[in-house]
C-alpha cells in the first residue's frame, strides 16, 4: 500500500468580537500534534493545518530545559532534532487563526492537494460573533455579545473531496460512557465521517480522557488515551486496507 497524504487539523479557532476581542476555546493542539507525529512515522506525508499557538509536531521536543542535566539535555536534543529531520520533507503546516481562515484553507488544501485521509482534530467555533470595527466602549457596566450559529465545516469535506477516508471527533464532557458512543455514532453518521474519536472529559480533566473510536458499523473501540495516536493511524490503514480489498473483489466477480 503507497504512503498517505493525511490532512490533520489541529489547535482552535477564534472568532472576532472586535478589532481588540476574540471569542476561543482552550484547544493547544496536543492531540493533533500527537496524530501528526504518528503519521509522518507511519511514511505518510502529513498537511497540518493549526491555530497560531497551537503545538506542532515534534517541535515541543526541541526545547531545552533549563532545570534539567546540560548534557542530558543536549543528547535529548541532538536525537529529537535527527528525529524532525527524517521526517521534515513531508510535513507541510499551515497557519490559520479564525473560523474563516480554517474554512478556506482546508478548503483550498483539500482541493488542491491529493488528499487520501483528512483528520478533523481541530476545536472549530460553533458560534461567532458579528464582528465590529475599531474597539467596542469598556465604560457600559454590562456588555450583551449576540452570537450566530456558524456552518458545521465537517459536513462540507466530502463535497471537496469525495473520496476522502474522513475521521471526525467528538468531544463531551461529564457523560457516561454509553452515551458519549451514542451521541459519537450520530455525529459520524450526520458528518460523513467513516470513523469518529469519542473522547470524554472528567471534571475539567483534559489528560484523563475516555477515547472510543466508533465506526459507522455500529461497534466501538476503546483506545488509551497515551496510544491515540499509533492506534488511529492502525486502524486508518487497515479500514482504508480493507476497503480496497472489498472494492477489487467486487470488480473481479463483475
Amino acid at each position: 500500500m503507497k504512503p498517505l497524504e493525511v490532512l490533520i487539523t489541529s489547535g482552535g479557532t477564534i472568532t472576532k468580537i472586535d478589532d481588540i476581542r476574540h471569542i476561543g476555546n482552550f484547544s493547544g493542539g496536543s492531540t493533533g500534534a500527537r496524530i501528526a507525529e504518528a503519521f509522518l512515522e507511519s511514511g505518510a506525508s502529513v498537511h497540518y493545518i493549526h491555530s497560531k499557538h497551537a503545538k506542532r509536531p515534534f517541535r515541543s521536543q526541541l526545547a531545552l530545559d533549563p532545570n534539567k542535566n546540560l548534557e542530558d539535555e543536549i543528547m535529548r536534543l541532538h536525537t529529537a532534532t535527527n528525529r524532525y529531520l527524517v521526517h521534515a520533507n513531508r510535513l507541510h503546516e499551515y497557519v490559520i487563526q479564525t473560523f474563516a481562515q480554517y474554512h478556506d484553507t482546508l478548503e483550498r488544501v483539500l482541493k488542491s492537494e491529493p488528499i487520501d485521509v483528512v483528520v478533523l482534530a481541530a476545536a472549530v467555533s460553533d458560534y461567532g460573533a458579528r464582528h465590529q470595527k475599531g474597539k467596542i466602549s469598556s465604560s457600559q457596566d454590562k456588555m450583551t455579545i449576540e452570537l450566530e450559529k456558524l456552518p458545521k465545516v465537517i459536513g462540507k469535506v466530502k463535497e471537496w473531496k469525495l473520496d476522502v477516508y474522513q475521521v471526525g471527533f467528538k468531544l463531551l464532557a461529564d457523560v457516561d460512557d454509553y452515551e458519549l458512543i451514542g451521541r459519537a455514532y450520530e455525529h459520524g453518521l450526520k458528518s460523513g465521517s467513516d470513523l469518529t474519536v469519542a473522547n470524554s472529559v472528567r471534571d475539567g480533566n483534559f489528560n484523563k480522557r475516555h477515547v472510543y473510536f466508533v465506526m459507522p458499523q455500529r461497534f466501538a473501540i476503546s483506545v488509551p488515551l497515551v496510544e491515540l495516536g499509533p492506534r488511529l493511524v492502525r486502524a486508518v490503514y487497515d479500514n482504508i486496507r480493507s476497503t480496497t480489498n472489498e472494492k477489487s473483489y467486487e470488480k473481479s466477480t463483475q
